[in-house]
């Protein structure tokens, strides 16, 4: 039941991240100085989620189809060492604010220094490329600074209330069973 689970969870976020892409493609594929790709919002969830990682991946692949050859590899690589970077800090910050703020940087560094290869190096421009560079940094930025982070610190959130809510689940369940073997099983 888990890998369904963990197989479930990385198609929701592929099918997000790409249905994303598409809906605001206005803002995703521009050809003019900064880009704001919204689903790049969900680049935070590695930090939580070891299947987001694959998920985003595919997710960026599928959301590249509409663009150049060159951004469906270079892009979706980008994508999957950033969530790869974001998972291993989740990893080793395994609670606090702290580590979303930390797990926000790779998507940025990442994209900013892989894609403007697509559209600069590759395609002859090279001089171009400091500057793209400084341009698709701070549209991840913006994306991320504004959307991603907010949306990270209110999954912790979220998932410390869950976790503490379970925990309370347990511990009740565990002294009612303490209380009928003390009792024999017998109710008053």
């Amino acid at each position: 039941m888990k890998i369904a689970k963990i197989i479930a969870r990385a198609a929701i976020i592929a099918a997000l991240y790409t249905g994303l892409t598409y809906a605001f493609a206005f803002s995703s594929f521009v050809t003019w100085t900064v880009q704001f790709r919204l689903s790049e919002v969900l680049t935070i969830l590695p930090l939580f989620w070891g299947e987001a990682v694959v998920g985003l991946w595919v997710g960026c692949l599928l959301g590249n189809l509409i663009s150049a050859p060159l951004d469906i590899v270079f892009g979706s690589t980008a994508t999957l060492i950033a969530a790869l970077l974001t998972f291993f800090i989740g990893q080793i910050l395994r609670r606090g604010k702290l580590r979303v703020f930390l797990g926000a940087i790779p998507p940025v560094l990442v994209n900013a220094l892989v894609v403007p290869l697509t559209f600069t190096v590759f395609a002859g421009a090279a001089a171009a490329y400091p500057l793209q560079t400084v341009f698709v940094g701070l549209g991840q930025l913006a994306v991320l600074g504004v959307g991603g982070v907010p949306f990270g610190l209110g999954l912790t959130h979220r998932l410390a209330r869950f976790r503490a809510k379970k925990a309370d689940e347990r511990v009740s369940t565990a002294e009612g069973d303490k209380a009928a073997c003390r009792s024999g099983g017998k109710t008053e």
